[in-house]
């Protein structure tokens, strides 16, 4: 598709293989490279290859939900190589993320959904027990909780309807969080 591109923080290149194509990844100087590589499947197959990119800031995604991921046709989803908004898939999934500060708290209705919540590694690489940021997911009131560290992730379900998740910052620092909302 002839695409080169040089990511930076807050960027989401969204690829779509579809019928195939050749990727590949490499560093841009000598510099370690910290990133995330997610995978869905998509609901239609033979689809025709695309790829997205989309620019998140740190100030869109401080202490709110920001959707980053969105199914194509979903409200705000635009189709353009470079566009604002979330990036498109062709799956029922919704991908929020957050920076978290210490000691604040974000809601999200999940109506007897499941989710699954991520705390992004961004302390550095650590073959030990987890460290760095630490935040608690819980039913908002509910009674079971699940705490968090950075690199941890869990499934939850939102078993009321119209029940919400509530995710914690519990540490002593900034936590950056992913929420995968499941249809």
């Amino acid at each position: 598709m002839g695409n080169t591109e040089i990511m930076r923080r807050g960027d989401i290149q969204m690829t779509s293989t579809g019928t195939g194509i050749t990727h590949s990844e490499k560093t841009h100087g000598s510099k370690p490279v910290h990133f995330l590589q997610i995978w869905s499947v998509p609901h239609t197959s033979r689809l025709p290859p695309r790829y997205y990119t989309r620019n998140f800031t740190d100030a869109e995604k401080t202490d709110t939900w920001a959707r980053v991921v969105a199914p194509v046709g979903a409200e705000g989803v635009l189709e353009e190589r470079d566009a604002k908004g979330p990036a498109p898939v062709h799956s029922q999934l919704t991908l929020y993320a957050s920076i978290l500060n210490e000691g604040k708290t974000l809601n999200k209705a999940l109506d007897g959904k499941k989710a699954y919540v991520h705390v992004i590694q961004t302390s550095g690489f650590n073959t030990g027990p987890a460290t760095g940021a630490e935040v608690r997911i819980r039913e908002a009131k509910g009674s079971s909780e699940l705490v968090l560290k950075e690199g941890d992730g869990a499934y939850v379900m939102v078993t009321a309807p119209g029940g919400v998740l509530e995710v914690e910052n519990i540490g002593d620092r900034s936590a950056e969080i992913l929420l995968f909302d499941l249809d």
